[in-house]
């Protein structure tokens, strides 16, 4: 199962001990994960995102500040993060969007945010890493207003026809440990109309377990999980879904091997 892309994961996650890292990119290249990228989810992740991604040869990096977290952040913050992403092997700005399933930032404050870290991507032309959830129609208008051509739908949860939506702005379709669950029909529906050439396997370890360790803490080497059932879904051999995921994902994210 040699080559796989785990294009989002949190290894600088408080779910994982400081001294595991190593650990888990082994068991990991193990498994067959021969990249990982690692994302931020505010400044203090961001920035060990960088790191690790500049001490593990496989890890590259992304940059950004989810929207459930971006009222206890500034504009210095802002500039922070424009600094990183100048960083070696920082590859996109994410992970970033908006969450109206958490009530705890308003809508407002969040398409702020969401627009200030795209203008951050644009200056440095780097893709964005979308986190939507319960908010499809705004996130889609703002990436439409802004013309943001190059992203992920990172975990994507949403319907066939807003999927559309976006592949048509030019996103790849991410798909995590979820479209395992038993209750996940029509994610699974979802998955099997989504264009071989645009679509993405992720773990977002640590969480977001595939079966048949759901509600245990999720690790890159878990994918496995996923690829077999997107195969199955799309009814190809196992390697040739390793073959394309890995391959849309160097691509979206300009990494040259």
């Amino acid at each position: 199962m040699a080559g796989i892309f785990d294009t989002h994961c949190h290894l600088m996650s408080e779910e994982y001990n400081v001294d595991e890292t190593s650990e888990t990119i082994e068991e990991a290249r193990i498994s067959g994960v021969v990249l990982l990228n690692n994302v931020g989810y505010d400044i203090e992740s961001s920035e060990a995102a960088v790191r690790q991604a500049l001490q593990y040869d496989s890890v590259y990096a992304t940059v950004g500040i989810h929207p459930t977290d971006v009222a206890r952040h500034s504009s210095a913050d802002i500039q922070r993060l424009n600094e990183l992403s100048n960083a070696s092997k920082v590859i996109a700005i994410g992970e970033i969007g908006l969450d109206y399933y958490h009530k705890n930032v308003s809508p407002e404050l969040q398409k702020e945010w969401f627009r200030k870290q795209i203008k951050i991507a644009k200056e440095h032309d780097l893709p964005v890493v979308i986190h939507c959830r319960d908010a499809y129609e705004d996130c889609f208008k703002i990436l439409l207003e802004e013309k943001v051509t190059k992203g992920v739908m990172h975990c994507y949860g949403g319907d066939i026809v807003m999927a559309q939506k976006f592949l048509d702005l030019g996103f790849y379709i991410s798909f995590a440990g979820n479209i395992t669950f038993k209750n996940a029909e029509n994610l699974r529906e979802v998955a099997r109309l989504i264009p071989l050439n645009k679509l993405l396997v992720e773990t977002d370890a640590p969480y977001l377990t595939p079966d048949p360790y759901r509600g245990e803490k999720n690790y890159p080497r878990f994918i496995t999980y996923t690829v077999k059932k997107l195969a199955e879904l799309k009814k190809i051999p196992v390697e040739e879904m390793i073959r394309v995921t890995s391959r849309n994902g160097k691509k979206v994210f300009g990494i040259q091997e």
